[in-house]
């Protein structure tokens, strides 16, 4: 029974479940679903996922909607394969559970969006000039105009459309002082995880092996998949300087070196935020929408220059019946 991943390459929940799937190694499939052209609202993704959000694990009729939920079922259907989710008695297991919780708390969305729209707290911002603060608002109208369309048309889901509807005037992710709250609450959050890999790690900031513990246990976890998507992501949104830039924190920027040379997170992480992945499949799923009314104004382009012709220059040698 295949395990499918829909999600989107530069989704932040997205590169969590895919880095996990990565991580464990198990054949599956993936799918993309372009958030930012609406994708994720059309109806028959909302009767897979009724929230409209990604990344969503499909194994046959089971159906995971969370990242931390689809990381926990992969340690499921995974027993003899290391856990990413180890027992909170076991050593390690503890610490975990906690600094998990704890990086759950930084509102990335918040982060990830307003460093895009104000650019002026950010250094060396690496997302595209396009996600600025006119474009989200015009992405964000769009979008929330085509729910509302959708759900008078399919009054099966109109109770879920209008659910997502409320969820995108719950949140101002464009909002500066929005961006300004959330880098500020993260800043004591990485100063924790700071402290933790210098007692795990005792001094040691490069020449790492494989027998070198990472943030909590000796073996890749939950908690190293969720520091090393948020390093990524603040990356991403020039917060490097901010956050442990400059030797301000030399053991987050040791593990964030050791990380990008971990074959997992280069396919599910480094690969994915790239210009390409980051934009290009908005535009294939515009262009997918668009086929049909293209096609249908190509048909009748061909059959005006054809009559035009005809009655100009009478049919060609070539046409079957001239009368």
């Amino acid at each position: 029974m295949a395990l499918t991943l829909y999600y989107f390459p530069a989704s932040f929940f997205s590169q969590r479940a895919f880095l996990a799937l990565e991580e464990k190694g198990v054949p599956y499939q993936r799918q993309i679903i372009s958030i930012h052209s609406g994708e994720s609202i059309e109806p028959w993704y909302m009767r897979i996922q009724p929230n409209g959000t990604v990344p969503t694990l499909k194994h046959g009729k089971i159906i995971k909607t969370d990242s931390k939920f689809i990381i926990k079922y992969l340690d499921e259907i995974t027993p003899d394969a290391p856990k990413l989710c180890p027992d909170p008695s076991t050593p390690g297991g503890d610490r975990v559970v906690y600094l998990s919780e704890l990086m759950q708390k930084i509102v990335i969305e918040q982060i990830t969006y307003g460093s895009a729209c104000h650019r002026h707290h950010t250094h060396d911002c690496k997302m595209p000039k396009m996600m600025n603060l006119k474009e989200s608002t015009s992405m964000w109208d769009r979008i929330d105009n085509d729910i509302r369309t959708l759900a008078a048309k399919y009054p099966d889901l109109r109770e879920h459309y209008m659910a997502k509807l409320k969820t995108h005037k719950d949140r101002e992710l464009t909002s500066e002082q929005g961006l300004i709250d959330s880098l500020k609450a993260c800043d004591p959050i990485m100063g924790e995880i700071e402290k933790e890999l210098e007692q795990k790690w005792n001094g040691k900031l490069d020449n790492f092996t494989d027998s070198d513990p990472w943030l909590c246990c000796n073996h890749f976890t939950i908690a190293d998949i969720y520091l090393a998507t948020l390093l990524h992501r603040l990356y991403f949104a020039g917060q490097v300087k901010r956050f442990w830039g400059d030797g301000k924190r030399p053991y987050l920027a040791a593990y964030y070196a050791r990380v990008q040379q971990r074959k997992s997170f280069q396919t599910a992480c480094a690969k994915a935020t790239t210009l390409r992945n980051a934009l290009l499949p908005r535009y294939v799923h515009q262009m997918r929408r668009a086929f049909p009314r293209l096609l249908g104004y190509s048909v009748v382009a061909v059959a005006i220059g054809f009559a035009v012709y005809v009655q100009y220059s009478g049919f060609p040698s070539w046409w079957p019946n001239k009368n």
